[in-house]
């Protein structure tokens, strides 16, 4: 999660956690990390651990996703020092530019692999995308699963494959 999302709105971010999804660190106000100084880019990620902390209870936190997938070597090393490992998406929605949810249905469906992360936001096009998305991910036999688990050594086989 954002930070600033967080802030304005905790009672979603609540509503979000309590029906299991896994929450992470997405920085404070969605910044160019790697425009940022050492101490800035610090901040970002502290003040979002320190937040999913103290409004969620988060004390397990593993991820960090630099905003629009834009980081650099400092950005990595200060996501490590706070316990966190830089995560990014295979396939990117691209929801914030507004196209139709059969458009980005047809396009997840196609990409989609085993360990495919989807990059969404909370936008229309990504709720009236989502049963569709899900829908395509099943057909081909895989499992759903958060960032963790996908990225787990333990994680469900694909059916019928080894």
């Amino acid at each position: 999660m954002d930070g600033s999302w967080l802030s304005k709105y905790p009672d979603y971010a609540k509503a979000i956690q309590k029906r299991g999804h896994e929450i992470s660190n997405h920085a404070y106000s969605h910044p160019d990390m790697s425009k940022l100084s050492r101490s800035a880019a610090y901040q970002q990620i502290d003040k979002t651990e320190k937040l999913l902390r103290s409004v969620l209870g988060v004390t397990d936190n593993r991820w960090f996703a630099p905003p629009s997938g834009d980081y650099n070597q400092t950005t990595v090393e200060i996501a490590a020092e706070l316990g966190l490992k830089t995560v990014l998406w295979t396939i990117d929605t691209v929801d914030w530019k507004k196209p139709p949810a059969d458009a980005v249905v047809a396009k997840i469906s196609a990409k989609l692999e085993p360990g495919s992360l989807i990059l969404m936001h909370p936008t229309s096009t990504s709720r009236d995308a989502l049963a569709g998305i899900i829908a395509a991910a099943k057909k081909k036999g895989y499992a759903l699963g958060t960032v963790s688990e996908t990225l787990s050594s333990r994680r469900a086989p694909v059916e019928g494959r080894h």
